[in-house]
């Protein structure tokens, strides 16, 4: 199987909970780029929340970002593609969250925002201390997320909240996954991500493949949560990784080692 595209989820795929990319993912991925494979990047993360070194990395040329609401190619950091959720989608999530006590989460243009709380102390919403400093240097704090999402809700690429009660994040999920049009997932425990109901990343994927002209057997993605599912099943070479999800592993082609043993590094090492 001759591979010409690498989509690579970055949470619990190329880093694991400590937020650093090995040395040795690094060099794989630098070696996959030398010998012309598109890199790209597929995360539930807005792109200023992406890591600068894998931006860096030679041969990584496009991002897909917010779970398939947009795709940036990064020569000149352009929005290339997008799926922004429609301002009657906003107004039904603000009074949706109206009977809600949660942080809030929008992505513009590329840029998180997040509630004043949640900034100042993500630990007290299930955050541990890496994913405490990744909230605090990557989003932008704001006071009133109500009013800041009902002021720009014709440009929204997606919204999460963040709910750390189990119980209730499944009550909350079950009421959003009722609401038509939607696209609904969660990437780590204590979210829920929702964009337009045309989003996942499978969707962003292909699109990108077409442009490039790439047959979906010669694509190889990785993940590790529920929102990488559609991606998986798409790709020709579908990799989950060790600490994935039951759900993902049984759709994957192959299984990798876990993030932590640098699973990515170890098929691309060994299939390309």
């Amino acid at each position: 199987m001759k591979i010409k595209l690498a989509a690579m989820d970055i949470d619990g795929t190329l880093i694991g909970k400590n937020k650093i990319l090995t040395k040795r993912t690094k060099d794989a991925l630098n070696g996959a780029a030398a010998r012309g494979i598109h890199l790209v990047i597929a995360s539930g993360r807005a792109l200023q929340a992406v890591p600068g070194e894998l931006l860096k990395i030679q041969g990584m040329e496009y991002v897909i970002t917010s779970n398939g609401s947009s795709v940036f190619r990064l020569a000149d950091q352009k929005r290339i593609y997008g799926r922004d959720m429609t301002p009657e989608q906003i107004g039904q999530l603000i009074t949706f969250y109206d009977a809600y006590d949660c942080p809030m989460e929008a992505f513009i243009c590329g840029v998180p925002y997040t509630s004043q709380e949640y900034f100042d102390h993500p630990e007290r919403f299930g955050a541990g201390s890496a994913s405490s400093e990744y909230v605090r240097a990557t989003r932008r704090p704001v006071l009133d997320m109500k009013a800041f999402v009902k002021s720009n809700a014709s440009k929204i690429e997606g919204i999460n909240f963040i709910v750390h009660d189990m119980e209730r994040k499944a009550v909350m999920r079950r009421r959003l996954e009722a609401f038509e049009g939607l696209y609904v997932t969660s990437s780590v425990p204590r979210y829920i991500e929702i964009s337009h109901g045309s989003v996942c990343k499978r969707n962003a994927l292909e699109w990108l493949a077409g442009k490039l002209d790439i047959p979906r057997q010669q694509i190889a993605a990785f993940g590790d949560g529920e929102n990488d599912l559609e991606m998986i099943r798409y790709a020709g070479l579908g990799v989950a990784m060790g600490n994935a999800v039951e759900l993902l592993k049984q759709a994957a082609v192959f299984i990798a080692p876990p993030c932590d043993k640098d699973g990515v590094a170890c098929v691309l090492e060994q299939f390309f």
